[in-house]
């Protein structure tokens, strides 16, 4: 019995030193980042990827101006990227999946959309999806 305690004290105990590399590892990229950028504007996705009734909606960003884009946390666990100021090329894709009758799940994938956005300085912006006018890019306002 001591063994099966042991055992899983120990994995527990490797998943929390795991974690806190991935965190250390992860903040040193993006403080690098923005050393190397200062003016940089963070996009935060709004979005909700897991829910326990199985009603999810993602917005995936395939590109940044053509090029993949790196994703970072903000506060809780909210996925964003970093902009660098001007006008930016977004190029989006949105997916909802719901519940099905027949099947486990049903999962609606919209065609990817490429949209311009203008971005200032040191600015935090939201990027959401919205059924009547597609991709909504907003400032966050404090």
């Amino acid at each position: 019995m001591l063994q099966y305690i042991l055992l899983v004290g120990g994995i527990c105990l490797a998943g929390f030193l795991y974690s806190a590399f991935a965190m250390q590892i992860h903040n040193g990229h993006k403080k690098k980042y923005l050393e190397e950028h200062p003016d940089a504007s963070v996009m935060i996705i709004k979005d909700c990827q897991w829910n326990p009734l199985g009603f999810n909606h993602t917005v995936s960003v395939l590109t940044i101006n053509g090029e993949a884009p790196v994703q970072t946390v903000e506060g809780w666990g909210e996925r964003a990227y970093n902009l660098l100021p001007g006008t930016t090329i977004l190029e989006l894709q949105y997916e909802k999946v719901r519940p099905g009758i027949i099947y486990k799940s049903v999962r609606t994938t919209y065609d990817p959309q490429k949209i311009e956005v203008n971005v200032e300085p040191n600015k935090r912006y939201t990027i959401s999806y919205d059924k009547n006018s597609g991709f909504v890019f907003t400032e966050v306002t404090k």
